[in-house]
């Protein structure tokens, strides 16, 4: 899976893919993810689904999967999990914990089992056009980061040997 990216997409130089279970959860739905939380709204018209075929093992794989990901960087992979990437490791990271999170609140929005709200189509498309690449958006995901490796900075001694 990774190499199939890493070869087709210069762009994408960090590759992160996870088996959540709300990520597969959401990639077992046959709606996938729905537009109702601002996470999901990151993703509108941004996010990429490939058919699950199997343990990833054949390498001819490696081209509908490139292809199905087309030039969005972040895709759910049916049956599976979760995959997305970026320029660098804070992209990618950026990427992946957006659509996690926006995983985590489909799955908890479904098991309360009352009918959800949908934010209007104009309400979806400008939420998605406000996560840009510009420079802004870079600063942002920088941030993000650097919050992420300051959060787990504690944590240091459990898991570094």
């Amino acid at each position: 899976i990774h190499s199939a990216i890493h070869m087709a997409r210069e762009d994408m130089n960090c590759v992160i893919h996870t088996h959540t279970a709300a990520g597969i959860a959401v990639s077992a739905q046959d709606h996938g993810l729905l537009p109702i939380s601002q996470h999901a709204l990151k993703f509108y018209g941004k996010l990429a689904y490939h058919d699950y075929e199997g343990v990833a093992l054949c390498l001819d794989e490696r081209e509908r999967l490139v292809n199905d990901l087309g030039t969005h960087r972040a895709m759910i992979l049916r049956n599976h999990g979760l995959l997305a990437g970026g320029q660098n490791v804070a992209q990618a990271f950026y990427e992946i914990h957006f659509l996690e999170r926006a995983c985590q609140a489909q799955i908890q929005a479904l098991a309360g089992g009352s009918k959800l709200r949908y934010p209007s189509e104009q309400v979806c498309k400008l939420t998605a056009s406000q996560f840009t690449d510009d420079d802004e958006g870079m600063r942002m995901i920088q941030m993000a980061w650097e919050a992420a490796l300051r959060l787990i900075e504690d944590q240091r001694e459990d898991y570094c040997s």
